[in-house]
């Protein structure tokens, strides 16, 4: 395995592999967390929330390995980062060494799970590790430690089979029941899970998970990415806001229906990328002149704050990012128990509507579309509890349940 540098995030570690570690930096605990993390760290997604988290672990005097693809952004130290891949290719398109990086990482995470104190190490597997390297971890006596960032492929396969059976078009998802086979049979080696909502809680005691073994937990958000920049676009009426991907998954055919159905006086912003599968659709609804899809925006602070409500019907989720950011902009937010993200609640930090249901949507779009105290309330009191999902407080949270499972399982020894 190699030896990582200590010098910057551009640095060389000797074998062409870009890395930053300081190797004097154990923290009072005496305890590493390996985590394994097959992504291209660029800023979006899994690889920005796992960042995030981990960053924070040395507050709570935790040594924090990331096995990861490649680095592109930034990540605070002391984290010590282990790249799979030469500085060379970097800024390669990450289909072309997809497979190159995830075989050298498979590798990497290996040799380190084999070379380490069982009693001072936990290893902490980001979706979808080879059921091969969490056998080696149980093997070597280590904690394993199994993050969620949606619900269980059991639980979504049948979710999202559904919702495309009521479009009337093939499903082209990608849970299969392969791949329903193979993380069911992975999830249940794992010594705890971490659920971030008590919908993907449920999801894994469907799949056999005890309950002991659920480490109830949150994603976050970062108030710094969302400081206001500028003037937003002014409008007149209620301006209602999705952001993410525009697709079945997302309960976007949802929210054109009850869009259209609804008495709002306003628009609907639809941000992000547009999957092939709703693309016709949202042209379709785009005819009335009060939808606009502004398509991926990769700075979103002007587009929360310039909303009024924010809308996220979605079918299947964890702890989704966008909710905590759109209460910390302290917007009203409508959504599935899904997308609530324990923190959206009915009539006091937005409401929470039925998966699929057009007609309880279209009702909380008229109800905070047309009650201003309502939303105003709502916002205000969203905005506050976002404070408690900050990424330093979900670190500090999470940092507490990996050293209390450690401790859980030298008690059982």
């Amino acid at each position: 395995m190699a030896e990582v540098s200590t010098n910057s995030l551009e640095a060389d570690d000797g074998h062409g592999r870009e890395g930053r570690a300081d190797k004097s930096l154990v923290g009072p605990s005496g305890v590493t967390v390996l985590v394994y993390a097959p992504f291209s760290f660029n800023g979006r997604g899994p690889a920005e929330s796992c960042a995030s988290i981990v960053s924070g672990f040395a507050e709570s005097g935790l040594r924090t390995k990331i096995f990861g693809g490649r680095f592109r952004k930034h990540i605070s130290p002391p984290v010590e980062l282990h790249p799979s891949l030469s500085r060379l290719k970097r800024h390669v398109p990450w289909r072309l060494v997809a497979d190159e990086a995830m075989s050298t990482l498979n590798q990497d995470f290996a040799r380190a799970l084999m070379t380490a104190d069982p009693t001072r190490t936990i290893a902490y597997f980001w979706p979808d590790p080879p059921i091969e390297l969490v056998r080696i971890a149980k093997d070597h006596g280590i904690v394993t430690v199994r993050e969620m960032i949606n619900t269980a492929c059991a639980t979504s396969g049948p979710i999202l089979d559904a919702a495309y059976a009521r479009l009337g078009i093939p499903g082209s998802h990608s849970v299969t029941a392969e791949k329903i086979s193979v993380e069911t049979e992975e999830l249940r080696l794992h010594d705890f899970l971490f659920a971030s909502n008590p919908e993907v809680e449920s999801s894994l005691s469907g799949v056999g998970v005890r309950p002991e073994q659920i480490l109830r937990t949150t994603f976050g958000w970062t108030p710094e990415r969302l400081a206001p920049r500028g003037t937003t676009t002014p409008h007149s009426g209620v301006r209602v806001l999705f952001v993410g991907t525009l697709s079945v998954r997302k309960g976007i055919p949802e929210l054109l229906e009850a869009w259209r159905a609804s008495n709002v006086d306003g628009e609907l912003v639809l941000a992000g990328a547009m999957t092939p599968e709703v693309a016709e659709l949202v042209r379709d609804h785009a005819k009335s002149g009060t939808i606009r899809t502004p398509g991926f925006v990769k700075d979103v602070a002007n587009l929360f704050r310039g909303a009024d409500i924010f809308a996220f019907p979605t079918l299947e989720e964890g702890g989704p990012q966008v909710t905590y950011e759109a209460a910390g902009c302290g917007l009203p937010v409508i959504t599935t128990p899904m997308g609530a993200a324990r923190l959206v609640e009915t009539g006091i930090t937005g409401m929470v509507v039925d998966p699929g249901s057009v007609s309880q949507l279209t009702e909380a779009l008229n109800v905070l579309g047309s009650k201003a105290d309502l939303r105003e309330a709502c916002g205000e009191q969203a905005r506050r509890k976002a404070d408690d999902f900050t990424y330093p407080r979900v670190a500090a949270q999470r940092a507490s349940l990996l050293i209390g499972a450690l401790r859980s399982r030298r008690r059982r020894q």
